[in-house]
């Protein structure tokens, strides 16, 4: 009984440092239980989206062919604008981190985790040219684990959205 009770005294401990360490802004144990590994480039025009929920696009109709969330969003700036008020506007995000920054397409793959035990999800964020002084972009949200995700995807693109449009005033 008392060696049982050792070895579950033991694992308790032990589950609890690895939480605490996941938690604490850890990246050891969250790249080796919730890694990334290759991140597939997106290509919006031929964009097919899966079945489970926990994801949030936004996409000009001129660009995506598949069911969007919502219209994107049409700003009054030419496109580098866009993209540094953009890039400002990330820095200032918890836990993002640029996976890829494709310059030709204009187009960057972002991570960013969840505060608890890591969770990984995925956001591509292309910028358009509507005209010579206004821009848009496409924008999709996705988690890589699991089927749902409590609408935070959609909360976050909201969220980055009202920032930037904050930001250009």
């Amino acid at each position: 009984m008392m060696r049982f009770l050792r070895y579950s005294v033991a694992a308790i401990i032990g589950i609890a440092l690895a939480a605490i360490a996941l938690i604490l802004e850890g990246e050891t144990l969250e790249t080796i239980i919730f890694g990334i590994k290759d991140v597939p480039v997106i290509d919006f025009a031929t964009l097919e989206r899966r079945a489970a929920p926990n994801q949030f696009l936004l996409c000009p109709t001129s660009l995506c062919s598949t069911r969007t969330d919502g219209a994107a969003p049409v700003f009054n700036v030419t496109v580098p604008k866009l993209q540094a008020e953009w890039d400002a506007m990330i820095a200032e995000q918890p836990r993002v981190q640029v996976l890829r920054r494709d310059l030709t397409n204009m187009q960057i793959d972002y991570v960013q985790r969840s505060r608890f035990l890591r969770f990984p999800d995925l956001i591509t964020v292309r910028f358009l040219p509507v005209d010579d002084t206004h821009s848009t972009l496409a924008i999709y949200s996705r988690s890589l684990y699991g089927k749902g995700d409590f609408g935070v995807n959609r909360a976050r693109v909201e969220e980055w959205l009202a920032r930037l449009k904050a930001r250009l005033g």
